[in-house]
């Protein structure tokens, strides 16, 4: 292992690292360490690379991490010199050789991973599958991951809104501002999440609500969150069997679109239009890929696999193509990026030190994989390479 964990660290000098044989390399004070523990780790990385090999040992524990995940994370592209790739590969074959036929055979998923849905599933059943398997955590894992609130989407924390209570109210907010609710507004919540956004709405605001959920555990317990408000229903299944709904002034997607996909992305704002009469507003709040055309997560990428099946970012140019074509006038579009980025960071601290409670709730390896989710989405929201943007429409 010596020389693997030598080329290592001299791309990330800063990094303690050591194997199961006894090999060790970098400065022994420093802030982050990495252990290969246990040589089964090189044999997944063999079978699946690209990520998800790696991303497997470290949910099963193969891979030990100390200190901050995040650094480890942004120091990624020091990790693919052709050298280091050389003696990775080197290594990940004569470990292989090493075990022999049974380990290779037994080192590819683990228990938590998605199991894709048979090619003959329906779309609507198999998305509905993928929903369940990303929102279908235990809601008290939701409530140690993002807070009281229970809002899983961007804050803002602007306008003096420091907590992320705060932030999510702020977002909420501005939302309800952009659509003009008031005590005379129906408005439809398209991905409800646990019914937070249709609550603040109420309470602030004396507007009814329709909330629609693919998720049913979230029905359940948004369901039940809003039973004792009055003028908030709560409904469970897809949006391409539950719309449209009639007789609404106003319309929300937030951190929902994400799960329509680039294929869809039109017949869903036609869905969307077909809800609401002229001038009644829609807004559409969803993270985008910065690049042009969608990003599709590969079938074989650590995301699709252990967080987010079936998921598609749509760059925001095609996003507002589709909104013009199904019959809406673009009011605005807004980007807050920067303040996701600070929204990932206060979920990270959550579940980091609600650690041992999330573990016991939904097991080691699974809370290891939204870990590494969570710390990879605030990379790339950091890069640049992903964005949030908040669309005003108005039906024409």
């Amino acid at each position: 292992m010596q020389p693997l964990l030598d080329q290592i660290s001299r791309a990330v000098p800063d990094v303690r690292l050591s194997a199961y044989d006894g090999s060790c390399s970098g400065p022994a004070d420093a802030g982050v360490s990495i252990s290969f523990a246990d040589p089964r780790a090189f044999v997944r990385i063999l079978r699946a690379p690209r990520g998800l090999g790696l991303a497997r040992a470290w949910i099963a524990g193969e891979i030990q991490t100390e200190g901050d995940l995040h650094a480890l994370a942004t120091n990624e592209a020091l990790l693919r010199s052709p050298r280091l790739v050389g003696v990775a590969l080197t290594t990940c074959v004569r470990t292989a050789w090493a075990l022999g036929c049974r380990e290779i055979l037994s080192a590819g998923p683990t228990a938590v991973e998605y199991r894709r849905a048979g090619a003959a599933l329906r779309p609507v059943k198999r998305d509905l599958a993928g929903s369940e398997f990303h929102y279908g955590r235990s809601a008290q894992f939701y409530r140690h991951l993002l807070g009281p609130s229970m809002v899983y989407s961007c804050g803002m924390f602007t306008a003096g809104a420091q907590t992320l209570a705060n932030a999510q109210n702020r977002k909420h907010e501005v939302i309800c501002a952009k659509l003009r609710l008031d005590q005379d507004s129906r408005v439809l919540d398209i991905g409800c999440g646990w019914g937070s956004f249709l609550g603040y709405a109420r309470a602030q605001h004396g507007c009814r609500g329709i909330g629609i959920t693919a998720s049913r555990s979230q029905y359940e317990y948004a369901r039940k969150a809003s039973a004792g408000a009055g003028g908030v229903e709560i409904r469970y299944g897809d949006y391409r069997r539950l719309l449209p709904i009639r007789d609404l002034t106003a319309a929300a997607s937030i951190g929902m679109y994400e799960h329509v996909g680039e294929r869809d992305s039109a017949g869903f704002f036609q869905l969307v239009r077909k809800c609401l009469p002229a001038g009644a507003r829609y807004l559409n709040q969803a993270i985008i890929w910065q690049k042009t055309g969608g990003h599709r997560l590969r079938r074989n990428a650590f995301t699709e696999r252990y967080i987010f099946p079936h998921g598609q970012l749509i760059a925001l140019p095609k996003q507002l193509t589709d909104l013009e074509k199904a019959g809406f006038r673009i009011v605005s579009a807004e980007t807050y990026g920067e303040n996701y980025a600070v929204t990932l960071r206060r979920w990270i601290a959550n579940l980091t030190r609600e650690w041992d409670a999330c573990t016991s709730l939904e097991g080691e390896a699974r809370v290891r994989a939204w870990h590494m989710y969570l710390t990879g989405a605030l990379t790339r929201f950091e890069d640049g390479s992903l964005d949030l943007a908040q669309v005003l429409a108005e039906a024409r």
